[in-house]
């Protein structure tokens, strides 16, 4: 069995906080939503562009959906939409040991006129695992709560930080290029991952 074990089943769905716009540019750590870092997963030169992926996607009886829409510098435009909220992300697509990946960075545009309390905040990447299959989007979140043990356990040997006394994430601060070599090892390890989410198009 993978050192990862057993999955907890956190999901997307639960990203909403109250003080959202306060806090965007940690709204993914805050909810325990993936995997965190200060560096991107990519470099310019590793990024994909597919336009068959923009639209509308929605989980099958959910009310929640995923906006992806311009393509700028090889970067898509991402949003997460609810019936009170939108936040808006900047998406990055690569491929690593034959998986592809995406990477999520919140937008500035979305700071509004709360943008003097953003800039107290240190805006963070995510990756989660992304297929795209027969007109359907797969997102597959890392476990996140089995990788912060390990990072207590001393089990990864990966640069990061533990801010202030807070227990319930770490941020990477390693480079893009041992970011790569990290998510790549564990790109088709089922244990490493929570359940996969899948959005077909509205």
């Amino acid at each position: 069995m993978s050192q990862f074990g057993q999955k907890n089943n956190t999901t997307m769905k639960n990203y909403k906080n109250p003080i959202r716009l306060i806090v965007l540019s940690v709204l993914l750590i805050s909810t325990g939503c993936g995997v965190f870092s200060l560096h991107p997963l990519y470099q310019n030169k590793d990024l994909l562009v597919n336009a068959d992926l923009i639209g509308t996607w929605q989980i099958e009886g959910d009310k929640d959906f995923l906006i992806i829409d311009t393509i700028q510098n090889k970067k898509y435009g991402f949003k997460i939409v609810d019936e009170e909220d939108t936040v808006s992300f900047e998406m990055g697509l690569i491929k690593l040991d034959d998986q592809y990946f995406i990477d999520l960075f919140p937008s500035e545009d979305d700071y509004g006129s709360l943008e003097y309390f953003a800039r107290n905040y240190v805006p963070a990447h995510t990756f989660m695992k992304f297929d795209y299959i027969d007109d359907e989007i797969y997102l597959t979140e890392f476990d996140n709560e089995r990788l912060i043990e390990l990072f207590q356990q001393n089990r990864i040997r990966l640069a990061h930080e533990q801010p202030g006394e807070d227990e319930d994430y770490v941020v990477i601060t390693a480079s893009t290029a041992d970011l790569q070599k990290f998510i790549a090892r564990y790109a088709n390890d089922k244990d490493a991952f929570n359940e996969t989410e899948k959005y077909r198009r509205l």
